[in-house]
């Protein structure tokens, strides 16, 4: 029959081929006094949502939602976090309740971001640890123990239909596993102002962006798919069960909240609190791991802007851990060893672009094919690793074959990190999920220091040559002595960088996918 609404109380009740979903106003209170689930003896999965003014895309995840295959005989329950919305994506959600259970929570005065949002939800489970907080309930601590998985996911994903049973097949594979991600994938985002034939395995309304936007998407592909790859090479454990879509086991969740003494599951002292709980997790015993197959899409930065201060708050967040952990874990050794390659394949390309034109003016340059097994390698990398992109463009390739994107990536890494290392030395820190915001919404104001700075390095350059004080004669007198020796250093350098990039080919072999 037709649906009929019903509103009793703060419950919204829908009807619907014989089905009851509903949507419910939920607080901490109502846990404390067992007013959260309508029964405490159903086996359930509790999917945690956080939402900040994602009236724009909201809709298409909870569509996909509600065509998951789920697991047999076990509920199904959603539950969103509101923090500090001010559009109307409560509304949108509520659209959905004919389709989904689903929990709504206005947070409390939250200051922490995503990790506050999901923590404010985690302790209707755990309890709040807050000494004025009460307990939750008795039967609320039944139906917590009848929760069989949490599945973490944002607002801006689309799950492939087959992603939670897949998911749910892995983490029943071992009870040692904390937790499964699942595989991520971004959207090609498509032109709004014609129809566009887009190769996007899905197409939403909400996803449109220019030719700068599919290119920063393709660049993230490469980077989820090589991640992915290396991962899976790794007998599939994962080095960051990542917050877009991610399945946990309960035992492994209430163990960290409990060992590491925190009001939720998440650090709130950390801009990538997915990492901080990866790392927690491991040194508990427990495995992450990464999914053979499950299919999650999630949003792209669609800016230049967006995608710079996502992939600095992402760094910071990650030197943060690096700086604190030093050598003590394997992520941490990791994490060295590729923060040393970005430096080093800069120091390579900074004295190529000095010495091969001084010596060039000198007469004394002399070609090694040594110099060449680094393009060569990096060809083959990138042809292998964009070719294993789902959703590729015979552009995206091109690009990735002839190297000019990986050069461009491997200037941009650097750039990136000088920043994030610039904030992990300022004594009051930035609000990364503050400065993404901004990004993405258009309203980041930037100071220019950088251009400034070269736009005066400039106008010195020009100031001294043409007064004399600067000329080509002086550069290559200092540069001379040095010409020999430096370019004995790049031979050192890309031997060793050479090696590295053997080893990541070793890593990406195999049948594998992205």
């Amino acid at each position: 029959f037709d649906a009929t609404l019903t509103s009793v109380g703060k419950c919204i009740f829908c009807v619907k081929r014989g089905k009851v979903n509903m949507y419910k106003k939920v607080s901490y209170d109502d846990a404390v006094n067992n007013r959260i689930f309508d029964d405490n003896v159903s086996k359930r999965i509790v999917i945690v949502m956080p939402a900040h003014n994602e009236a724009g895309s909201i809709g298409d995840t909870l569509d996909s939602l509600s065509k998951l295959v789920t697991v047999k005989d076990t509920k199904l329950n959603l539950f969103v976090a509101y923090d500090n919305c001010t559009d109307n994506t409560e509304e949108v959600v509520k659209s959905s309740a004919d389709k989904l259970d689903i929990f709504g929570m206005d947070t409390v005065s939250n200051k922490d971001h995503k990790a506050g949002a999901l923590n404010q939800v985690y302790q209707l489970f755990f309890g709040n640890h807050d000494t004025d907080a009460e307990d939750i309930g008795k039967q609320q601590k039944q139906c917590v123990s009848n929760i069989v998985a949490f599945m973490g996911i944002d607002a801006d994903v689309y799950l492939g239909s087959n992603c939670l049973i897949t998911l749910w097949n892995e983490l029943q594979q071992k009870y040692k596993i904390a937790g499964v991600s699942a595989n991520y994938l971004s959207l090609l985002p498509t032109s709004k102002y014609k129809d566009s034939k887009s190769t996007s395995i899905i197409n939403l309304k909400s996803n449109h962006g220019g030719s700068l936007a599919r290119f920063i998407t393709a660049q993230q592909n490469k980077s989820f798919v090589q991640w992915t790859l290396e991962q899976k090479h790794n007998n599939y454990v994962a080095s960051i069960l990542g917050g877009q879509c991610t399945l946990f086991r309960p035992e492994a969740l209430e163990e960290v909240n409990q060992r590491y003494k925190l009001n939720g599951v998440y650090s709130t002292e950390t801009d990538t609190e997915d990492l901080l709980l990866t790392q927690q997790l491991r040194a508990l015993g427990w495995v992450p791991r990464i999914s053979e197959s499950a299919r999650c899409y999630v949003d792209s930065m669609k800016t230049m802007s967006a995608y710079i201060n996502q992939q600095v708050k992402w760094s910071t967040g990650k030197l943060d851990y690096m700086t604190k952990a030093g050598v003590s874990t394997a992520y941490a050794r990791k994490s060295w060893r590729e923060e040393l390659t970005i430096w080093m394949n800069l120091a390579i390309r900074v004295g190529l672009l000095i010495l091969i034109p001084a010596s060039l003016a000198l007469n004394r340059f002399k070609w090694s094919w040594i110099w060449a097994l680094p393009l060569v390698l990096s060809m083959i990398l990138n042809l292998i690793v964009s070719l294993k992109v789902p959703n590729k463009r015979f552009i995206d390739v091109l690009l990735s074959v002839t190297t000019i994107s990986p050069e461009v990536q491997i200037w941009f890494d650097a750039y990136i990190h000088y920043r994030a290392w610039k904030n992990l030395a300022k004594v009051d820190k930035s609000d990364g999920w503050r400065m993404q915001e901004l990004a993405e919404s258009g309203s980041l104001q930037s100071g220019h220091v950088g251009i400034i700075a070269v736009v005066l390095l400039l106008i010195g350059i020009v100031l001294g040559v043409h007064f004399g004080w600067l000329s080509s004669a002086t550069a290559l007198d200092a540069i001379s002595p040095y010409i020999s020796s430096g370019f004995t250093m790049l031979t050192y350098l890309t031997l060793f960088t050479t090696f590295l990039m053997v080893v990541k080919l070793f890593k990406i072999r195999g049948n594998f996918k992205g």
